[in-house]
């Protein structure tokens, strides 16, 4: 069960501007900012721990590559210089940005572990050092979740171990969302935001509109958003997604997918 300090931070926390996550960000002409500018508040960087560095991948030819590969690594790209330096300037203000990250109007960033898991997670801490210190994570402590102006949210790799021990927490984990009643984080513990803001699944897993839309509840219950990617890229697609309350479409065309939702809106 969410405790009362938990429900009460979700509460108070600003939902995004838009329900879409800006899937593969780093593939985008301006990485971040694609997003930012159509107020698209949720973002995903794919790492890899290569060298005793943190790079983010990125296609060299975006028709034949795919960015899922370590070959695909361009070594003057970081997670630091791509992500991390401007949000801070747009938290702090000496970054100009139209739409503002702040506890307001938080950003998720989901970091996708491409590299071996275990290895990778402390990296990824330290790289969240800066943010840590000026404040701006989300955090879990002391049985508290305070929202911060960022959530960090590791997936493919991310060692759910190390997650659920590190405390306080502002690293957190994207769930399966097929499993939330049928597995536990660890022992004693149940699902919940402060372990698992968000649960995903590849859309080729879930059988029917019926059964995602049960699962968006399930995930609902337990306090946790839902994401499910590789799904088609059309307005009935999007629609569905949003009409079952599902908080984030994992988006491509970022522009389209902004159009489609202000005339779901409307």
């Amino acid at each position: 069960m969410l405790s009362f300090f938990i429900l009460a931070a979700l509460a108070s926390t600003s939902l995004a501007v838009k329900p879409i996550h800006s899937h593969n960000d780093y593939t985008r002409a301006v990485p971040l900012w694609d997003a930012l500018n159509l107020s698209i508040m949720s973002v995903e960087a794919d790492v890899w721990w290569v060298d005793s560095q943190l790079y983010v991948s990125l296609v060299f030819f975006a028709v034949f590559s795919v960015a899922h590969t370590s070959g695909a690594i361009n070594k003057a790209i970081t997670l630091d210089g791509l992500y991390l330096e401007p949000i801070l300037g747009i938290i702090n203000g000496t970054v100009s940005s139209i739409t503002p990250i702040s506890v307001e109007n938080p950003l998720q960033l989901l970091i996708d572990f491409k590299s071996d898991g275990p290895t990778t997670y402390q990296p990824v801490l330290d790289a969240l050092q800066t943010l840590r210190t000026g404040g701006h994570l989300t955090t879990y402590a002391n049985g508290v979740l305070t929202q911060g102006a960022v959530t960090a949210v590791g997936t493919g790799n991310t060692p759910l171990a190390s997650v659920v021990a590190a405390e306080p927490r502002d690293l957190f984990f994207d769930a399966d969302i097929l499993q939330l009643y049928s597995t536990k984080p660890g022992v004693g513990l149940e699902w919940g935001p402060e372990i698992a803001p968000l649960a995903s699944v590849d859309y080729a897993s879930v059988s029917s509109t019926a059964e995602m839309q049960q699962l968006v509840l399930n995930a609902h219950d337990f306090g946790i958003r839902s994401r499910f990617w590789d799904t088609a890229a059309t307005v009935s697609t999007w629609d569905n997604f949003w009409s079952a309350g599902s908080d984030w479409v994992n988006a491509d065309d970022l522009l389209a997918v902004s159009n489609a939702w202000a005339a779901f809106q409307s």
